[in-house]
């Protein structure tokens, strides 16, 4: 018999399920959150760069991106711990004739989690849940070596192309595989 201020047991692990429309809000919220860690708290990107994205901005984006998650060239995951969005991967069809320098026919547009996640397999499992195995390219900051080393150990490799992100001033190199 378990008495009211026992825990019930282990909290229960994070859940990867498919980004719903209502979704929105949370994943905002975590992807300001996480670009504060990953760039402006490692001094990678200046802080008015990053934040020149509102989160006003990114929810009306993230918004704009799930009323397409119902189509089958949009696939969103998310990554949720209990009610709250701890992480997200984002990967899009591209048509090769609209953009026929796109390598191939699949964009990974982002993966993000929060930093409390990072090195717990939920990146492995976002990338599993929204790409698979399948040939994919992504973008990815030139030297920004963990989440580089996290995409060569599932088989992207630079193919060469570097480009300026204006934005934020900084470089960007595409991976492939």
């Amino acid at each position: 018999m378990t008495h009211a201020d026992e825990p019930a047991g282990p909290p229960a692990a994070p859940v990867i399920r498919a980004a719903r429309h209502d979704d929105a809000a949370g994943i905002a919220r975590m992807h300001w959150a996480s670009h504060q860690t990953t760039y402006i708290d490692s001094g990678a990107v200046a802080r008015e760069r990053i934040e020149a994205w509102t989160l006003e901005q990114r929810l009306e984006g993230w918004r704009q991106v799930l009323a397409d998650v119902d189509g089958p060239e949009r696939i969103v995951v998310v990554a949720v711990d209990g009610d709250r969005i701890v992480g997200f991967a984002d990967a899009k069809g591209v048509d090769l004739v609209a953009e026929p320098d796109a390598p191939r026919d699949l964009e990974l547009k982002g993966l993000y989690l929060l930093d409390a996640y990072q090195g717990s397999g939920l990146g492995q499992a976002l990338l599993d849940a929204a790409i698979g195995t399948r040939p994919a390219f992504l973008w990815a900051m030139a030297g920004e070596t963990r989440a580089r080393a996290f995409y060569r150990k599932n088989g992207f490799e630079p193919d060469a192309t570097e480009v300026p992100f204006e934005p934020w001033r900084i470089m960007i190199v595409r991976l492939v595989r």
